[in-house]
């Protein structure tokens, strides 16, 4: 199930839909779910998530080029992250056929995350920001990401994304997520997709994609 986390301008909307983020403040420890964890240092500048890993289309050949792409590292998992989320959350919901397919390459073997069933649902990936049947999809201009833990073999990571409605980006509208993930043989894989960090304190938080798509 994906859960998320939206907001407009100051209006916080929690409803449960999406992921997580949260950003590196100085001196501000972040807010981790579950069992606490070091925090993990951000990149150095030269090796920042650019937020748009596979390039700017948001179909299942985007998402698997990203897992391609990205290294064993938290801005690999940062990039792979940011583009299942672009990839994901949009209205119309991806096809099966893509659902399928991504089930079987990039969700984590043994997870109980169900990305197939859950989209045959058409939820409403705007946490409800965007009415029902309208049109979207979520764009890193303006975006945020947060690596909330980083292993070797796994990570949490945040992305806050802005909503493109009608071919326009929505001045206000934006949307956070949290996802854990796991390194297999084929590279970065979901694991689940967590209870996100409200989006508006994601917003404050996060540190800004270099680039974005």
């Amino acid at each position: 199930m994906i859960a998320a986390s939206a907001v407009a301008l100051a209006a916080l909307v929690v409803t449960g839909g999406v992921w997580y983020a949260i950003g590196n403040q100085e001196l501000v420890p972040p807010i981790l779910i579950g069992t606490p964890s070091n925090v993990t240092p951000p990149p150095k500048e030269d090796q920042l998530p650019i937020g748009c890993s596979g390039g700017d289309s948001r179909d299942a050949a985007m998402v698997l080029a990203a897992q391609a792409e990205a290294p064993r590292t938290g801005t690999g998992a940062v990039e792979f992250a940011a583009s299942f989320g672009r990839w994901a959350e949009q209205y119309p919901v991806p096809a099966p056929g893509e659902a399928l397919q991504l089930q079987a390459a990039v969700i984590s073997p043994g997870s109980s995350y169900d990305l197939v069933s859950y989209l045959e649902g058409e939820p409403n990936l705007s946490d409800g920001l965007v009415p029902n049947g309208t049109e979207f999809h979520l764009s890193t201009v303006p975006g945020v990401w947060n690596l909330e833990s980083y292993s070797y073999d796994g990570a949490v990571v945040s992305v806050g994304m802005g909503i493109v409605v009608g071919g326009a980006l929505h001045s206000t509208f934006r949307v956070s997520s949290m996802y854990r993930l796991s390194w297999t043989d084929d590279g970065w894989t979901v694991e689940d997709a967590m209870q996100p960090r409200a989006a508006e304190q994601l917003f404050s938080m996060g540190t800004e994609f270099t680039e974005g798509c």
